[in-house]
C-alpha cells in the first residue's frame, strides 16, 4: 500500500495593539472553533504557533482557550512552536533582539503549555542565509519555510517532499517546505482535492513527507470562510477524511517527522519569501511588468516549469518603497541602541541562576521577560518589553493585508519604541534637564539628517530634502505626531478600475489574494499621487492661480522646488535650549530667493518656535505666496473625539475629514482626545489656512478601502519683495496633554 507522512502546521496571528474588537472577532470566527473541532477529532495531530501578540491578549481575555491547547498538548494532539514572541521579521531586526524575543516566545511556552519547542513559525517565512546561526543560539532545531524557497536554490519538485538540513557559521537547523499547492486548496477547495493530491505523491517506501504550513485564520477569519469551514463543516469533512484514510496516511507532528524520517540532506536557500510577499516589494511599475510576465508564462501553461526562475522583489526593498516604513525601522535600531546600553554592567545578567553555564545574555533576558520580568531590574524589563512589541512586523510593509496603510498599527509601533526609548533616557538622564541634537545618517540613504530630543520632544530633520520634520515625537503621549502616509501608485490600482464580483459558484471562498472587490464606491476619485513626502514645515512658494482643490490633488505649481532643496543646518546654543537654523535656495523665474527657518526649542517646555524669513537675493521685484505644511496624524480623522478651534472656538465643522479654508486668522488648533493632546499654532502675521485631509487608498483581505492618513494645515501668506527686502513670519507651536 502507497502510504506518505502528512503534517499540518498553522499560525495564528493579530498585530500588537489591534482594535479589540478584532481580537474578539477573530476569536469567536477562528480560533476558538478551531480548538473545538480539534477537540471532537483526538486521532487528528498538528503543530501550532501562537504569536505573543494574540497569546497577550488571549491570557488576559479568553484563558479558558490556553488550558484548552495545553491540554491538547499534553495528550500528544498538539505540538508548538516557537518564533520571535511579537511577531517581528527576525532577519531586520538587531541579532540580540532576535535571540531575546525566540528565547522569550520558548520560555512562555514552557510556562503555559508545560512543553518545550524545538519548532520555530518564522515570520511571513522571510529567509536570508545569516538566520541559521542566530536561530541555533536561540534554542531552534527546526522551521517551515515555502516550497518555493528550495526551487529557487535548484531543487526539482520531486524533491520536496521530506526536509533538509542548512547552516551559518557551522551551526545547523532544518527547513521543511511547506505545500503552496495546498495552500492555496486549503480550505478553498473541496477536502477530496487534497486527499487526491496526497494519493498522486504516496509511495510503496511511505517515506515522503508532505508539509502543509500556512495562516490559521484561514479557517474562519478570512472573508467567506467561516460559513463554509464551519457551518459547511468543510473543516469537519476534512478532519474525517483525514481520519477514514489513516491507513495510508500518516498524520504526524512536524517534530516527530524531525525524530523518525531522515533529512535529505543538506541545501542553501537564497533570500526569498513566499511567492506574493516578493511581488508585493516590488516598485509599482516593476510590479506590473512582473504581472504581465506572469500572466503570459501562465497563459502558456508553463507556469510550473517557470516558477523557479521567476521570482520578485527582496522584502528590504520595502523599505526603499515607503520611507515612511524605513523611518520606523531606523528608530527601531536606534532605540534598540538605547536599550542594550541599560545591560551593560549590571551584575548577573549574563548568566542564568538555574543553570551551571552562562548563557547569551539575550537568551536570559528573554526568558526573564517571558516571566513578567522575574530576575531583571524593572526599568530593563519595561525597556525590553516595549522594545520588542515595537518590532512586530505588520506596519513595516503592505501587500494584500492593510499593514503599514493602518494608521493605529503604525502608531502603536510607535507607542511603544517611543516608550522604551523614555525609560533608556530616564534612566541615563534622571530628572535632570536635558536636550540633544545629532547629526547622522539616520535613514541611511547616504546623507546625514539632525535628531534632536529633549525630555517632551524628540524630532527628525531631513536637510536634504527641504529641511522638512520627518518625524515629531510628543513624548508625554507616547505618540508621532507625524505618523502619516504619502499617497503613491501601488500595482493593483489599475484593478480598481476593473473589479470582479469577490464571489464563486459552488459556495466555495475565494483567497484573499483573488479579491478585487471595493469597500466603498468611487475610489478612483481618490487616486490621487504625492510628489514628496509628508511631514512638517514642508515650504511651498505657490504659483499663480493656486486653489485648495489643485492643493488636495497635487496638481499645482510648486515655485523654486523648495519640498525637494537641500537645506544647510547648524545649530546654536542658547539658555536652556538650542535655535536650529535651516537654510535652502532656490529660482523662481530666473529669481533667486532664500527661505531660512529658525527652530527655537528648549529643555524645560514641549513648545516651539520656528522664525521663517525670506528674501529675494537677485532679479527683479517679485510677489511672493508662501505656505509652510504640517500634517497632523490624528488616527482617526472621523472621530467626534477630533475637533479643530480657531480663535478659541470650535468649528462648526468639527471633523478632520473636512477640508476649507479659515480666513484672516491667528490662530489655529486640534483637540484630540483619542490621544489626550492639544496641538495649538499662532501665527505673528494674520494668515489663511488651508485644511484637508490625507487618504490613501489601499487593499486589505476584505477589498479595496480608503484610509485616513492624517490632517493637513496650511497657513499661507502673500507679499511682494523689492531689491534688499524680506518678509517674515513667527508660528508658534504649542502640545499639551488634555
Amino acid at each position: 500500500m502507497k502510504k506518505i507522512n502528512f503534517a499540518i502546521g498553522l499560525h495564528f496571528h493579530q498585530p500588537v495593539d489591534n482594535f479589540d474588537h478584532v481580537f474578539k472577532d477573530a476569536y469567536e470566527k477562528s480560533y476558538k472553533p478551531f480548538i473545538e473541532a480539534l477537540e471532537q477529532y483526538p486521532e487528528i495531530k498538528v503543530t501550532l504557533h501562537y504569536s505573543g501578540s494574540l497569546l497577550e491578549w488571549i491570557e488576559a481575555n479568553r484563558p479558558e482557550l490556553l488550558k484548552r491547547i495545553a491540554n491538547l498538548v499534553a495528550n500528544g494532539q498538539v505540538e508548538m512552536m516557537t518564533g520571535g514572541f511579537y511577531e517581528p521579521i527576525l532577519c531586520v531586526i538587531p541579532r540580540r533582539d532576535a535571540i531575546g524575543q525566540i528565547s522569550m516566545m520558548t520560555e512562555y511556552i514552557r510556562n503555559k503549555f508545560h512543553a518545550g519547542a524545538e519548532g520555530m513559525w518564522l515570520t511571513e517565512r522571510i529567509w536570508e542565509p545569516h538566520l541559521p546561526s542566530i536561530l541555533h543560539e536561540a534554542g531552534v532545531k527546526y522551521l517551515i519555510i515555502d516550497d518555493i524557497h528550495f526551487r529557487y536554490a535548484g531543487l526539482p519538485e520531486d524533491e520536496l517532499y521530506g526536509y533538509y538540513s542548512t547552516e551559518d557559521e557551522g551551526k545547523v537547523v532544518y527547513l521543511f517546505p511547506s505545500s503552496e499547492r495546498l495552500r492555496y486548496s486549503i480550505p478553498f477547495r473541496e477536502v477530496h482535492e487534497t486527499i487526491d493530491y496526497l494519493h498522486s505523491i504516496a509511495t510503496e517506501e511511505g517515506d515522503r513527507v508532505l508539509v502543509y504550513g500556512d495562516d490559521g485564520e484561514k479557517f474562519g477569519l478570512w472573508p467567506g470562510t467561516y460559513n463554509w469551514v464551519y457551518n459547511q463543516k468543510w473543516l469537519e469533512r476534512f478532519f474525517d477524511a483525514l481520519r477514514k484514510e489513516s491507513s495510508w496516511i500518516n498524520l504526524t507532528t512536524i517534530g516527530d517527522i524531525s525524530k523518525n524520517v531522515r533529512s535529505h540532506g543538506r541545501v542553501y536557500i537564497p533570500t526569498a519569501s513566499y511567492r506574493e510577499m516578493m511581488e508585493w516589494a516590488l516598485p509599482p511599475e516593476s510590479g506590473g511588468h512582473f504581472e504581465d510576465v506572469l500572466r503570459e508564462v501562465r497563459d502558456s501553461g508553463k507556469d510550473r516549469y517557470y516558477a523557479p526562475f521567476l521570482r520578485g522583489g527582496f522584502w528590504r526593498n520595502f523599505l526603499e518603497k515607503y520611507p515612511e516604513s524605513n523611518n520606523m525601522h531606523k528608530k527601531m535600531f536606534r532605540v534598540s541602541n538605547k536599550v542594550a546600553e541599560l545591560t551593560e554592567g549590571v551584575k548577573g545578567i549574563s548568566l542564568d541562576p538555574l543553570t551551571p553555564r552562562p548563557l547569551d545574555p539575550y537568551i536570559y533576558i528573554g526568558k526573564c521577560v517571558a516571566r513578567k520580568g522575574e530576575g531583571l531590574p524593572p526599568n530593563i524589563y519595561e525597556a525590553y518589553a516595549e522594545l520588542w512589541r515595537g518590532q512586530v512586523n505588520c506596519p513595516y510593509w503592505h501587500g494584500v493585508f492593510g499593514g503599514l496603510y493602518l494608521g493605529h498599527l503604525r502608531a502603536a509601533v510607535y507607542r511603544h519604541l517611543i516608550g522604551a526609548e523614555k525609560i533608556a533616557d530616564k534612566t541615563k538622564y534622571g530628572k535632570n534637564k536635558w536636550i540633544t541634537a545629532e547629526n547622522f545618517d539616520f535613514d541611511c540613504d547616504g546623507s546625514d539628517e539632525l535628531l534632536i530630543t529633549t525630555p517632551d520632544l524628540s524630532f527628525v530633520i531631513d536637510t536634504h530634502k527641504g529641511g522638512m520634520i520627518t518625524e515629531l515625537d510628543y513624548r508625554p503621549a507616547s505618540f508621532n505626531l507625524l505618523n502619516t502616509l504619502a499617497r503613491r501608485p501601488e500595482t493593483y490600482h489599475k484593478r480598481i478600475f476593473a473589479q470582479g464580483s469577490g464571489g464563486r459558484s459552488g459556495g466555495e471562498p475565494l483567497s484573499i489574494h483573488d479579491i478585487t472587490t471595493s469597500k466603498e464606491a468611487d475610489l478612483h476619485l481618490y487616486l490621487h499621487y504625492d510628489s514628496y513626502r509628508r511631514g512638517m514645515l514642508i515650504d511651498h512658494l505657490f504659483g499663480e492661480g493656486t486653489t485648495l482643490d489643485n492643493v488636495i490633488q497635487n496638481r499645482y505649481e510648486d515655485l523654486g522646488g523648495f519640498p525637494w532643496t537641500p537645506y544647510t543646518s547648524s545649530v546654536k546654543e542658547i539658555k536652556n535650549g538650542k535655535v536650529i537654523i535651516l537654510e535652502g535656495e532656490g529660482l523662481i523665474h530666473g529669481i533667486k530667493i532664500s527661505i531660512t527657518k529658525d527652530i527655537k526649542i528648549d529643555n524645560v517646555s514641549p513648545d516651539m518656535e520656528v522664525n521663517y524669513t525670506i528674501r529675494r537675493l537677485s532679479g527683479e521685484p517679485i510677489d511672493l505666496w508662501f505656505g509652510p505644511e504640517f500634517n497632523f496624524a490624528m488616527l482617526d480623522g472621523r472621530s467626534d473625539f477630533c475637533r479643530y478651534y480657531t480663535e478659541g472656538s470650535y468649528l462648526e465643522d468639527t471633523c478632520q475629514m473636512s477640508r476649507g479654508e479659515s480666513k484672516d486668522i491667528s490662530s489655529f488648533g486640534i483637540e484630540n482626545k483619542l490621544i489626550s493632546t492639544n496641538i495649538a499654532l499662532s501665527f505673528s502675521n494674520v494668515c489663511n489656512l488651508w485644511r484637508f485631509p490625507i487618504e490613501t487608498v489601499s487593499q486589505s483581505e476584505s477589498g479595496f478601502e480608503k484610509e485616513y492618513q492624517s490632517s493637513v494645515l496650511i497657513p499661507h501668506w502673500k507679499f511682494h519683495l523689492e531689491e534688499g527686502e524680506e518678509w517674515g513670519v513667527r508660528i508658534g507651536l504649542s502640545f499639551r496633554q488634555l
